[in-house]
């Protein structure tokens, strides 16, 4: 049995493991998500005195700082499946070069070749 290749690096058995991946992780996002609101709610409504109240308040920012970065991570993850979907997952957005699976692999939502992402820090450390 031979597997249909795509493109040189990428071939559909690839493609359908890394969406099960982001699918998967997505999933477990979304339900950490629904837990930590309801976990919020729950703490909000309950008397706490002042000291209780700081540190729950604390905890609320840290847990909503949390909560904002998972939401950035399911957006990205959402795109991935697009271009999973489209035919262009596993290509760099900036350069069109082909990301390595190596990369994929280590980071499945990443839509910039190796070269580019440095470039792209390399800059925003210099604007920073």
């Amino acid at each position: 049995m031979t597997t249909e290749v795509i493109d040189p690096h990428i071939t559909n058995e690839d493609l359908e493991r890394f969406k099960a991946m982001l699918n998967t992780s997505m999933k477990e996002l979304l339900e950490q998500a629904d837990s930590a609101v309801s976990e919020l709610i729950l703490e909000s409504s309950r008397d706490t005195e002042l000291i209780d109240s700081t540190a729950a308040d604390i905890n609320r920012t840290m847990n909503l700082h949390l909560q904002s970065r998972k939401s950035r991570l399911i957006k990205k993850i959402k795109d991935a499946i697009k271009r999973i979907e489209e035919g262009t997952y596993g290509y760099c957005d900036i350069c069109g070069e082909e990301i390595s699976l190596k990369r994929l692999e280590a980071r499945p939502v990443t839509s910039k070749c190796i070269a580019c992402k440095e470039a792209q820090e390399r800059m925003e450390a210099l604007l920073s």
